[in-house]
């Protein structure tokens, strides 16, 4: 799973007009062959978008095949229809979680790098599927969470109230195939005696190495539980 890094400055998403498919050799004529080599045949790369349950929304195909007549770019379907409104009319937010089958080729985002930081919200209920979505490498420790009450002690209750229980925000790292590479929680609960931050269990265990030595590559697919957090994604730290 990815997720688009590049956005126009000041936006909070890309249109998928302004993503293109490279690191295939362009179609050239054999006029001995009468056929048309190189290019993208239908069904080498395909994008989903994804629901905050992980069903694919809809489907897009970049085909770039002169033998089926297909001139390169995104079509609704393996036969070369076009997308009704056209590829500029399919909007793709910043974050966005995307399933890509590529087959070795690269996904390219037009664009300028976003140069504030990120809000991600996420959904109240279910997963939601987010990223990496700044064109340089993170950590974990970079990432923090927003949109709950600060922990506030109640001296009558003797009870803190407020904060993030543990299982409430829970973050997973994707491999290629969808499975989770690694689950994280944020937690941010003094009744439990845990202070705000990432953890590699419920029980508030400390992560080896720190928050800072996990990475999350550009454009690394999340799986996220939020219900209805934010994800703090930070600004690129650009040379």
């Amino acid at each position: 799973m990815s997720t688009p890094t590049f956005i126009p400055v000041g936006a909070s998403s890309v249109k998928l007009s302004d993503v293109t498919v490279s690191g295939y050799e362009a179609p050239y004529y054999d006029a001995d062959d009468d056929w048309w080599y190189g290019g993208v045949e239908p069904g080498t790369f395909v994008l989903r978008l994804l629901t905050g349950t992980g069903t694919s929304e809809a489907t897009y195909y970049w085909i770039d095949d002169p033998n089926k007549g297909k001139s390169a770019g995104w079509y609704a379907d393996m036969s070369g229809n076009a997308i009704d409104g056209g590829a500029s009319s399919v909007v793709i937010e910043q974050g966005r979680g995307l399933w890509i089958t590529g087959n070795g080729l690269k996904l390219t985002c037009a664009g300028e790098v976003e140069t504030d930081d990120v809000l991600y919200s996420t959904r109240s209920v279910g997963l939601s599927a987010t990223g990496n979505c700044t064109p340089v490498d993170l950590t974990l420790g970079k990432l923090f969470i927003e949109g709950y009450t600060a922990p506030y002690y109640d001296a009558d209750d003797d009870w803190w109230y407020g904060g993030v229980e543990p299982g409430t925000f829970v973050l997973r790292l994707l491999t290629g195939t969808g499975t989770s590479e690694a689950t994280y929680y944020w937690i941010d609960d003094p009744n439990k005696g845990i202070s705000a931050g990432w953890y590699t269990d419920m029980n508030g265990t400390a992560i080896d190495g720190g928050a800072t030595s996990v990475s999350i590559v550009a454009g690394k697919g999340l799986w996220v539980t939020g219900n209805g957090l934010k994800l703090h994604v930070p600004a690129p730290e650009l040379n």
